[in-house]
């Protein structure tokens, strides 16, 4: 007899379970109801449309990613057509197989159901465990329980959930094969329709070598519209194997696979299929690639873009100085701007003469010395005579007629030449003898100093 201590702990553990997946209960409490509730007049009429009976067995297919289930009937052909397309309201994760309790990914693989999975009495109105872990996951070390299709539109940890509409006609369906012999059927979970697009949008998924493995089984039962034979050994599935040694063959999850084959017509047609999805496969691949080349193009520019320096306010006035427009960021040639000429000196007729005159005397000292000669610098400094530097200059008719008359001397200060440079300026002091002008009368503008010729404001 258990102790109230062991027996506490499994009940724990128990609820535990229970709240790490479905949280269903599984009752064996059986009552009239929801769950024997007559199929209704509409799905009737559609099974007799499409030449299936009632108690005719049933096949069920899931996809993950379009959140779809499809329920299969066997028609009078003997082969299973499809019934009917229920949208879910949701699955459990995205792509990708379940791994371990908790992570709440709905199961992918080849599952079967049998009565006593099923569920009347489910807080979800109705439900019905799929039946993981398989032989599959559990070669792969997967954990986990409970994983159910029910009814409520409410999530939860991995299951497959409709509204409690869609799930009393499904259940109603299986119960119906039940009655009529069906022992069990297959469930196959997908991570999306396996298109030969939706194989190349998921190419670079790690969990592709997977896919491909129950791809195979999900085109045998294309190819054929019979539930395929699911077998597992050395941790994958195979389908449709028939033991060459029927009698000593075993499939074993984690041991060698056993001499098999599959029958020519099945692999002929099997293989044209995946031919022709190879095909396909590479055209779309080739095209997600260029996709996503120039995604990863644009991406890199935009970058180097970003990573450029920026250019500081007013930078695009930099063409207008020097600087090229270019650089200034201007994305137009550059307008030249016009420059003002120098305007000529306001200097008057005679003054402009005598600097020429002065300028073409050859003296020590040029144009910028004399205009700064503003008298003497410690002495009497006698100026140059102006007319022994430079003949007066007369009209071409009279030049040899009325010869110039001598200029007369003017007194001023005479500087020496000018010193090497960082030298100190000197200045000799020379008596020039001049004859002194009449006293009543002002001395003429040749003969005034060179700074009261320019001093605006003397007399």
């Amino acid at each position: 007899m258990l102790s109230k201590t062991m027996l506490r702990v499994a009940m724990i553990a128990g609820f535990g379970l229970l709240a790490a997946s479905c949280q269903d209960e599984m009752r064996s409490t059986l009552g009239p109801g929801k769950a024997t509730r007559p199929l209704k007049p509409d799905v009737l009429a559609l099974m007799e449309s499409k030449g299936m009976r009632k108690d005719d067995p049933i096949l069920v297919r899931a996809f993950k990613q379009e959140k779809a289930l499809e329920v299969w009937k066997r028609d009078k052909t003997g082969r299973f057509a499809l019934l009917k397309t229920y949208p879910l309201c949701t699955t459990g994760g995205g792509p990708g197989p379940k791994i371990k309790e908790g992570d709440k990914q709905s199961p992918e693989g080849f599952y079967t159901v049998t009565p006593w999975r099923m569920n009347p009495n489910s807080q979800y109105h109705l439900s019905y465990d799929v039946g993981y872990p398989n032989a599959f996951d559990r070669a792969w070390g997967r954990t986990g329980a409970a994983i159910m299709v029910h009814g409520g539109c409410t999530p939860s940890a991995g299951c497959f959930i409709g509204t409690d509409e869609q799930i009393e006609e499904i259940y109603g369906l299986a119960r119906e094969a039940f009655a009529g012999g069906q022992k069990s059927f297959q469930v196959q979970a997908y991570p999306f329709r396996m298109t030969a697009e939706n194989m190349a949008r998921h190419r670079k998924n790690p969990n592709m070598a997977f896919w491909k493995n129950i791809k195979q089984g999900h085109d045998h039962f294309e190819v054929t519209k019979l539930e395929p034979k699911v077998d597992v050994c050395e941790k994958r599935y195979v389908f449709d194997a028939q033991p060459k040694d029927p009698a000593s063959a075993t499939f074993n999850a984690t041991g060698a696979c056993p001499a098999f084959e599959v029958s020519e017509e099945l692999t002929t047609k099997v293989a044209a299929k995946q031919a022709e999805d190879d095909k396909a496969f590479k055209v779309a691949a080739a095209e997600l690639d260029d996709v996503d080349r120039k995604e990863t193009e644009r991406l890199v520019a935009e970058k180097l873009e970003k990573s450029k320096p920026q250019k500081p306010a007013g930078t695009a006035l930099a063409g207008l100085f020097g600087g090229s427009t270019e650089e200034a960021g201007v994305p137009v040639a550059a307008t030249p701007i016009a420059v003002p000429l120098p305007r000529p000196s306001p200097l008057t007729a005679t003054t402009r003469m005598a600097l020429v005159e002065e300028t073409a005397g050859g003296g020590e000292a040029s144009i910028t010395d004399r205009l700064f000669s503003f008298g003497s610098f410690g002495g009497s400094q006698p100026a140059k005579p102006a007319a022994a530097a430079v003949p007066a200059v007369t009209p071409p008719a009279t030049a040899a007629a009325a010869p110039t008359a001598p200029a007369k001397p003017v007194a001023g200060p005479v500087p020496a030449a000018r010193p090497a440079q960082g030298g100190a300026a000197t200045y000799a002091t020379t008596s020039v003898p001049a004859a002194a002008p009449p006293a009543a009368a002002p001395a003429a503008e040749s003969d005034k100093p060179l700074w009261k010729k320019l001093n605006p404001f003397g007399g």
